[in-house]
């Protein structure tokens, strides 16, 4: 007994000598986002993928959103987390709301889209362009959404002094200000359908505003990452109409050099295989396939992610 605890104190301090390191197949520390969206819980079940999957793997979840995530990975303060297009491409670029260009990025695969969705409870209310005077939540600063959020309000001409009031929580924490009439809209930037929407649209008469196209050009324009993305009918209570709004996929990104080609190559190869398992959180990735995983979204792939994409078939 005592040897052994000599020997973790002993690997410890190394480990804290050399910083967090390169990742072995055993550890790593995995961003996710924040309560009550969907890369959280999907985290949880990556996490369950991963150390059946891999031999000795130990998956570590720490809490994120889409921005932190990026700089998190990164500057080394995880191996790997969720991520959007939209602002990993800026982040490789050094386009605001980033300082300056993000390093050791790589992609490992694209999982599924990520619709900015706008639910209201006020009836009269069509698009962003109505929204002056209102009183809006969003996900607090730091996170894709909250960008997203500017990005669109911009798009239509508007900001954050035209709101009557702006408020920054957690999607749940937002779902339960448009349910106690604290607010009259929400934006948040998640998968369809979202659990914390569908909690909201079970309990009142929600109605879900749409991106115009001149507003979607302004938004294209500010950030080729957007896509044009309609919210099906019936995806929630009482939407018996498409919606047409804005987008892009999240992916999952790993640090380059902290991760080895082969614990990315174990990674994305445990993800190819049970993949598809994920759509008992997000529906559309029931239907996963390894071909949509390797998709060029203009983010590298980490080179064991590209090997394990070549044995299966989708480069």
């Amino acid at each position: 007994m005592f040897k052994k605890t000599s020997l973790s104190v002993a690997a410890i301090a190394l480990a804290g000598s050399l910083g967090m390191g390169t990742a072995s197949a055993e550890s790593i520390t995995f961003m996710t986002g924040p309560a009550g969206g969907s890369w959280y819980p999907l985290g949880g079940a990556i996490k369950n993928i991963l150390e059946e999957e891999i031999d000795g793997m130990e998956v570590t979840i720490r809490p994120g959103a889409g921005l932190i995530n990026l700089k998190g990975v990164s500057g080394g303060k995880a191996h790997m987390g969720w991520s959007l297009v939209m602002s990993a491409v800026d982040g490789l670029n050094g386009n605001a709301p980033f300082k300056k260009k993000l390093g050791d990025i790589c992609n490992l695969g694209s999982f599924y889209n990520n619709y900015l969705q706008i639910p209201t409870t006020n009836h009269d209310l069509n698009s962003a362009a109505d929204l002056k005077g209102k009183n809006l939540v969003t996900l607090p600063r730091g996170n894709t959404t909250e960008v997203g959020a500017q990005a669109l309000l911009k798009a239509a001409g508007l900001s954050y002094d035209a709101m009557g009031k702006v408020n920054f929580a957690s999607i749940s924490d937002g779902v339960n200000m448009l349910k106690d009439g604290q607010a009259d809209v929400m934006m948040t930037i998640t998968s369809v359908p979202n659990g914390s929407l569908l909690d909201l649209t079970n309990s009142r008469k929600i109605k879900f505003l749409t991106i115009t196209d001149e507003q979607f050009a302004n938004m294209k324009k500010a950030n080729a990452g957007w896509g044009r993305l309609t919210i099906p009918a019936n995806s929630y209570p009482n939407q018996t109409e498409p919606v047409t709004i804005a987008g892009f996929p999240a992916h999952l990104i790993l640090n380059c050099s902290m991760v080895s080609e082969d614990t990315a190559y174990k990674i994305t190869k445990a993800l190819i295989k049970r993949g598809q398992e994920l759509g008992a959180i997000v529906k559309t990735l029931s239907t996963l396939t390894p071909k949509a995983m390797a998709n060029d979204i203009g983010v590298p792939l980490h080179p064991g992610s590209a090997k394990a994409y070549k044995e299966a078939g989708a480069l």
